[in-house]
């Protein structure tokens, strides 16, 4: 028996995402203009100014509304988490990676792989890197060390976060490139 329970399906109380995304009706034609469906185009979407919204993020720090920019970085990874998940879950279980490449992709089969491969090193290490920069974050503003002693610690941090955002904005597209477009 199917149930909807606060806008999701559960059967038994399994999660039921193939007929969640199907009743929502993600899986048609997207806003780009490519072959991607409208969930795909808008998680590239988020995934392209992404790096945007972080720089924004961090004129909130720069400009003292720390509280602000304490939410936006937590509601962030937390939305990257997501879109990267649904993203691949989408390619991967819902399309079919190998058959969006052989519909019509200019690139082997192999040289998306490693693309691929790139690109999730990249999610990996970022969002560790970005995940541990909130948590001591947090356990820094509590012990009043931040902003404070440990400010240029973080900002380090940071821009270690802000350069596999960009990473990841890049490889995103790539991969959207390759499968939708190219």
């Amino acid at each position: 028996m199917l149930y909807f329970v606060k806008g999701v399906f559960y059967q038994g109380g399994l999660y039921m995402l193939e007929e969640f995304i199907l009743e929502l009706d993600m899986l048609s034609q997207g806003f780009l203009n490519t072959r991607a469906t409208i969930l795909i185009d808008g998680i590239i979407s988020f995934l392209g100014m992404l790096p945007i919204i972080i720089m924004i993020s961090i004129l909130f720090a720069k400009r003292g509304y720390i509280k602000i920019h304490q939410s936006l970085q937590v509601s962030l990874l937390l939305m990257t988490i997501s879109a990267l998940a649904l993203f691949a879950y989408s390619v991967h279980y819902v399309e079919g990676f190998e058959s969006l490449i052989q519909q019509g992709s200019s690139m082997g089969v192999r040289e998306a792989f490693i693309l691929l491969t790139i690109h999730i090193t990249t999610v990996v290490i970022t969002l560790l890197i970005w995940s541990l920069t909130i948590f001591y974050a947090y356990s820094d503003v509590k012990r009043r060390a931040l902003p404070g002693l440990y400010s240029e610690t973080h900002r380090r941090a940071g821009r270690r976060v802000l350069l596999g955002i960009l990473l990841i904005s890049l490889t995103s597209i790539s991969i959207y490139w390759i499968l939708y477009m190219a």
